[in-house]
């Protein structure tokens, strides 16, 4: 089964785009807010290079391909409708969609870091808006998730461990339907210095760090600076990688790998997705989309 990778963030970061590129999709495009009102599935490819060229022999993959030395894994992503704040509590389609969120093995968030987006998700003028805090708003529906699962279950949780279950077990059992492992609950628990600590007697702030903790370990997560080619957008990835120092921070422009994947695909240039380079095969009929 592969691995599934579920796009979040605001909308009109680009995630659909992004999404499109990936895999190849026809979803729809727009400026206007919340485009996507579903989420969307399709398979996309992370790539590596081959190690057939690295040993000097010939292979013959059974659940990927090989393409000029290049492997291409498969990938199930998953396009989520733009969150909202206070999604968590039932906002909007929030419950929904953050259901489908943390069903993922692993998330990328999508962010405008030109600031071309305010806070609501509407398009403003480049550097009006505010990727980190974008960021952040994000993070915090994600982690109040999770604080929901555990505080709504919290008599739940106690029963079980007076039942002589193990608290690990007895935790992990509240977010298993999200993905979560007793090994993540183990390690959490381990992180906040909660491990020791009886359940019964965790406050407020206990829940919400173990919370903000197992939503990490959990669901790991990369930020994709989407629209980095954008005026300004190089200083606002600045501040990210000096805000977000332990979160691996991918520049990126959906917008034209998309034209160069939609160009690949009908055989105008030569391009592997990713790439730094490609050749231009049928210049004559090269335009503004493609």
């Amino acid at each position: 089964m592969p691995i599934r990778i579920g796009l979040i963030g605001k909308t009109n970061t680009g995630k659909t785009t992004f999404f499109n590129a990936a895999t190849l999709s026809h979803s729809e495009i727009s400026t206007y807010p919340f485009t996507t009102k579903k989420p969307e599935r399709a398979m996309g490819n992370a790539i590596t290079p081959c190690v057939h060229t690295e040993f000097n022999v010939q292979d013959q993959p059974q659940n990927s391909k090989c393409l000029d030395g290049w492997r291409f894994i498969p990938i199930e992503l998953i396009d989520l409708p733009g969150l909202i704040k206070d999604a968590w509590a039932g906002k909007g389609l929030g419950n929904q969609f953050l259901s489908v969120a943390t069903q993922s093995d692993a998330l990328l968030h999508v962010i405008d870091v030109s600031g071309s987006v305010d806070a609501s998700g509407k398009i403003t003028e480049v550097g009006q808006g505010d990727p980190i805090a974008d960021v952040a708003d994000i993070e915090e529906e994600l982690i109040m998730w999770y604080l929901k699962l555990l505080e709504g279950n919290r008599d739940k949780i106690s029963k079980l461990i007076h039942s002589e279950t193990e608290p690990m077990i007895a935790l992990a059992d509240i977010f298993r339907g999200i993905g979560v492992k007793e090994s993540h609950v183990k390690e959490a628990l381990k992180i906040t210095g909660l491990e020791n600590k009886d359940f019964d007697n965790f406050d407020m702030d206990d829940s919400k760090k173990f919370a903000a903790c197992l939503r990490h370990v959990s669901k790991p997560t990369l930020i994709v600076a989407n629209k980095i080619d954008l005026p300004g957008a190089d200083k606002n990835f600045d501040r990210l990688r000096e805000k977000y120092v332990n979160t691996i921070i991918i520049p990126a422009s959906a917008d034209s790998e998309l034209s160069l994947r939609r160009a690949e695909q009908k055989g105008l240039i030569k391009y592997v997705p990713g790439s730094e380079q490609f050749e231009i095969l049928r210049k004559d009929e090269l335009n503004k989309k493609c």
